[in-house]
């Protein structure tokens, strides 16, 4: 079955955001034209204009009338960097809303946290996600900037991955949206996480076998349920919160490459949002990290079995 409008600008609105989190596009930058997107997925202009919509309700583009479509970042988008931790009121029809975020900078962005968390001595990972594909990449960038030399190898590296147990009946997604529990669709998951998982694994025991990093330790394990949240806890000190949007889309399963429409967590780009326990942190954000910590914690002891893979 051909995907519908619908499905095929959410499919190039994730793109996009793929090519945000990964920097292909960094804040400022202009995104190609709608012709030249239009080309590139080989869609109408009219499903570019949606997907563009999709990503300037996130807040991550801006559209300026005769200059183009940009990565948003920068005072001019209101995104000037700041670490005083003071609340920023989000206006609301009938009453205030206040939000306690530690830095106003793009959010959607991994990377530059990453960096900051590979430069301590002793770098600890906390991850729960679906898959883990966004950590993957990024901690191969980090891998990278280590064996050449850009950054002082840690001392230690120790990561905990928290991931969907794909052979448990009961996940909310990615299942068909009749409700069924089809073991095809869970088995593409599995397929999909272990190949993430172990790339990141590689790429940090890497680093012990060619002697940069002494202690590596990796653990993966699996909760019988699926995450709504994308969180990284680095070093203890940073979180960093998404939240998964679930979506309908098609899919082919094998044998015979069926087509099957399913409920998934779209959105390798999910935007996520920095929460900071340092010294110049106000004690909501301190609070709000020390319970990111203790609900992974808790899952982790408590609900988590270890990975066989």
């Amino acid at each position: 079955m051909t995907p519908d409008g619908k499905r095929q600008y959410q499919r190039v609105a994730d793109q996009l955001l793929k090519g945000i989190n990964s920097e292909k596009w960094r804040p400022g930058d202009r995104l190609p034209t709608q012709e030249q997107l239009a080309e590139q997925f080989g869609v109408s202009r009219a499903t570019i204009n949606e997907a563009l919509r999709v990503l300037r309700e996130k807040r991550l583009i801006v559209t300026r009338q005769g200059s183009g479509t940009f990565v948003r970042g920068g005072p001019q988008e209101g995104a000037a960097p700041s670490r005083s931790g003071a609340p920023v009121e989000v206006g609301h029809e009938d009453d205030d809303v206040w939000a306690v975020v530690s830095e106003s900078i793009p959010p959607v962005l991994l990377k530059p946290y990453l960096e900051e968390a590979f430069e301590a001595t002793e770098v600890r990972l906390d991850v729960f996600s679906m898959t883990t594909e966004s950590l993957a990449a990024r901690v191969s960038d980090q891998k990278n900037r280590i064996m050449t030399g850009v950054i002082q190898p840690p001392r230690s590296i120790r990561a905990r991955l928290m991931l969907p147990d794909c052979d448990s009946p009961h996940l909310a997604i990615p299942r068909p949206v009749d409700g069924s529990d089809d073991p095809r669709v869970r088995r593409r998951l599995k397929g999909i996480l272990q190949s993430h998982a172990t790339m990141l694994r590689e790429a940090l025991f890497e680093l012990r076998y060619q002697g940069f990093v002494p202690e590596v330790e990796v653990e993966v394990r699996l909760v019988p349920f699926s995450p709504q949240m994308k969180l990284y806890i680095l070093n203890r000190r940073l979180a960093l919160q998404g939240l998964y949007v679930t979506e309908e889309g098609t899919i082919p399963l094998p044998p015979d490459r069926e087509e099957v429409e399913i409920f998934d967590a779209y959105g390798t780009g999910a935007t996520l949002f920095p929460y900071r326990a340092s010294a110049d942190a106000t004690p909501d954000q301190v609070g709000i990290v020390r319970t990111f910590q203790a609900f992974f914690d808790s899952n982790w002891d408590n609900l988590a079995a270890r990975a066989d893979f």
